[in-house]
């Protein structure tokens, strides 16, 4: 039994536009929510939380997020300040001499976009004294490589590209040390993977920063040892997250042979969905367009045949799995909807779903709604990425990036959610995004007719992302007989400017009824 929580002294955004002065929670369940000496009567007995001044809102849920990932880099190298290609080598030496001898090099998240080109494997060999050394770029879609983790991985210049994947090569042929989308997994063949212990603890540490961040819960569509570290923990009594667990494409027919379906778990860990990758990303100019990037004649990288992207997405089905398919560009997108056009009808509890969508067709938009598609995005990658757009999307395609309002006016279901370690694992940061559609200090937002209200946005990482998990009778939203996940923050948005809402801080992370952080 949890016991009673008494939350008071603030304004409780129920959902939907409603608000109440107190919320009463008993064993893990929202029992009362209206004013407060009704509220404060029937919990004479509860644990009193005081939020005086502040907005309680339902729970945060990132549904999108690689979450063992984010939590293992925090310990690597971390390029993300280096503003060329000389501070990064610097930063790489630092953290190598911090290593035992012989360990890879591994972190990353450089924007080549910000140096003007693609470093080499010969720049990182430099300052990695012979050790292997592989970088992720930010977007997570390419990989540095120096000489010696190529010479492991094989790769050399007769090494064909592997379908939906390329190695850079230089003018010889020789490999450059970038790889790109499917090319990552002749990497991915020698780079160690962490330790269980190291799994877990990384888990552990990540759920601790969720909770500070007002995070109440997630789907992780990591690609690595997540499951079973987030089992473990649960196994033991340690996980207070709840944990949506997506399964990579190339596990399909294990689960399937399994009988694994959506769903299955209890309250705090349960399968989601089956993450497939139709394309690569925008920083990685890899995002697959129907019309090449400006300047060029480059059209992206399909990484899977729409065919295949049908086929499996109609198996999952069958066997009682809802697919998540990752698609930024606008061919990407296209044939994603048509690949679950007729897969939607198979079983209609199922809640597919597209991830990221940063660039869609007109005639797609309305889509979403018309076949029950929950558009999975990340607000924060708009602002962050504008630059991006407006040079290699142009202007003209700009005003059908990033599609919040259109999408959700078709009908169509919003989840939104971080894609860290790509981005800050911080819902405030999208919250401000999704409604400012402008960074901080940007003079004017970035194609306001797609921005969305306040409401909407916080609607996004709550009853959006439960409806993406087929949860909506359960959370997100602070309703008796729900789950009593909620976020405090120290004072109520909706009395601020947007710009405003950057200075305000979680204050409490309540999950399950059990107030997990408290900044006090």
């Amino acid at each position: 039994m949890r016991g009673a929580l008494l939350v008071r002294g603030g304004r409780v955004h129920i959902g939907n536009g409603t608000s109440a002065e107190a919320l009463l929670a008993r064993d893990g369940r929202v029992v009362a929510v209206g004013a407060l000496d009704d509220v404060a009567r029937e919990g004479s007995d509860a644990e009193v939380l005081d939020a005086t001044g502040s907005l309680v809102v339902p729970g945060w849920f990132d549904s999108h997020v690689h979450f063992m990932w984010w939590s293992i880099q925090t310990g690597q190298a971390d390029l993300r300040g280096s503003d060329t290609i000389g501070a990064a080598i610097d930063a790489v030496a630092r953290h190598a001499d911090e290593l035992a001898p012989g360990a890879w090099v591994l972190g990353g998240r450089f924007d080549k976009n910000r140096w003007g080109r693609w470093p080499t494997a010969s720049e990182l060999d430099r300052v990695t004294a012979g050790r292997p050394a592989a970088l992720r770029s930010r977007d997570g879609h390419s990989r540095w490589l120096n000489s010696e983790a190529l010479r492991r991985a094989g790769i050399t210049a007769t090494t064909p590209d592997p379908e939906g994947g390329a190695i850079e090569r230089d003018g010889s042929g020789a490999p450059t040390g970038i790889l790109k989308e499917n090319a990552n997994r002749l990497a991915d063949g020698v780079v160690p993977p962490p330790t269980e212990d190291e799994c877990i603890d990384a888990v552990r540490r990540g759920q601790l920063e969720a909770w500070r961040r007002g995070i109440v819960g997630i789907e992780d569509l990591e690609q690595g040892d997540a499951f079973g570290a987030f089992q473990r923990l649960r196994a033991r009594g340690q996980l207070a997250l709840r944990v949506v667990m997506g399964l990579p494409h190339d596990r399909l027919d294990d689960a399937i042979a399994l009988g694994v379906r959506s769903g299955l778990g209890d309250e705090w860990l349960r399968v989601g969905h089956c993450k497939m990758f139709a394309d690569g990303a925008l920083g990685s100019q890899t995002a697959a367009l129907e019309q090449p990037y400006e300047g060029t004649d480059d059209r992206g990288i399909m990484t899977c045949e729409p065919a295949v992207l049908a086929r499996d997405a109609a198996r999952a089905a069958r066997a009682g799995i809802a697919v998540a398919i990752h698609a930024i560009g606008d061919r990407a997108v296209h044939a994603a909807l048509d690949a679950l056009d007729p897969v939607v009808a198979i079983d209609r509890t199922l809640r597919h779903r597209l991830e990221h969508i940063q660039l869609v067709r007109m005639d797609d938009l309305p889509r979403f709604g018309a076949l029950g598609v929950v558009a999975s995005m990340q607000p924060i990658h708009a602002t962050s990425d504008r630059d991006l757009v407006d040079r290699y999307w142009g202007h003209e395609r700009a005003k059908r990036a990033y599609p919040w309002r259109s999408i959700s006016e078709g009908g169509g279901v919003l989840a939104f959610g971080s894609d860290a370690p790509v981005e800050a694992i911080d819902p405030l940061l999208g919250i401000h995004a999704a409604v400012a559609r402008r960074r901080p200090g940007d003079a004017t937002a970035w194609h306001p007719e797609q921005a969305l209200s306040l409401d909407e946005a916080l609607a996004g990482y709550a009853s959006g992302a439960a409806h993406a998990t087929d949860r909506e009778r359960e959370w997100g939203a602070l309703r008796p007989g729900m789950r009593c996940d909620a976020t405090v923050l120290d004072r109520d948005l909706a009395t601020l400017t947007p710009e405003e809402w950057l200075d305000a801080r979680v204050s409490a992370t309540i999950v399950g009824g059990v107030v997990r952080y408290s900044a006090s």
